[in-house]
């Protein structure tokens, strides 16, 4: 219900978005698509490119930031997992958003949430700040690695300017399918109609 989606009382801001990984992995678009409503659509403020894949997905999405930043606009940059701190998730000109600034952003998506009638996940909370925090720092172009799979994954809730693809193996077969051909479907629901997609090498049977 919607207290449950505000979290404990007296809780911070902080240990309520980290509560939400009780939730595991939830796939599919419609609960992030209420929470970036209820933020008001912070993703239509710039630009996107989303990057999927099972190999090379992390280092594909760092050059691309880094290249459009080399090439002068203002940057933002979504990964997942972190190594040590969560704020390494997500990156403005190449810099980790201070602790502040998360958890300002925490609170301001716990708010949004608690409008909700069942909690976001994890994954779906931290998107959500991510993509309020790219708006606030009024960044170009945002560079979003997909958490898993492609199709229903929380990334693809925008439209991006550019889908990339990396090379497609095995992975999350529990979630994505026991076959590459399977596999392949899921990370191809990030392709959008008249949106660029690229696609790295692959073998016949993911092209």
């Amino acid at each position: 219900d919607a207290g449950a989606a505000a979290g404990r009382p007296g809780m911070t801001d902080r240990e309520y978005l980290f509560s939400l990984e009780q939730i595991g992995i939830k796939l599919g678009l419609r609960q992030i698509r209420r929470l970036l409503g209820a933020l008001d659509c912070p993703d239509l403020a710039y630009r996107t490119v989303v990057v999927a894949g099972t190999n090379g997905k992390g280092s594909v999405t760092a050059m691309l930031e880094r290249g459009l930043r080399a090439a002068g606009h203002r940057t933002g940059r979504y990964i997942s997992p972190h190594l040590v701190d969560i704020e390494e998730r997500v990156a403005v000109d190449g810099v980790a958003i201070d602790a502040g600034t998360f958890d300002r952003l925490a609170r301001r998506v716990r708010a949004a949430a608690a409008t909700l009638p069942h909690p976001p996940s994890f994954f779906e909370a931290t998107t959500a700040l991510a993509l309020e925090a790219f708006r606030d720092a009024h960044v170009d172009v945002a560079v979003l690695e997909v958490g898993l799979g492609g199709r229903l994954d929380a990334t693809n809730a925008v439209t991006p300017m550019l889908s990339v693809i990396t090379q497609i193996d095995l992975d999350h077969q529990q979630y994505l399918g026991d076959t590459l051909e399977a596999i392949a479907a899921e990370k191809a629901g990030i392709i959008k109609p008249g949106v660029t997609t690229v696609l790295g090498a692959n073998g016949d049977v993911a092209r």
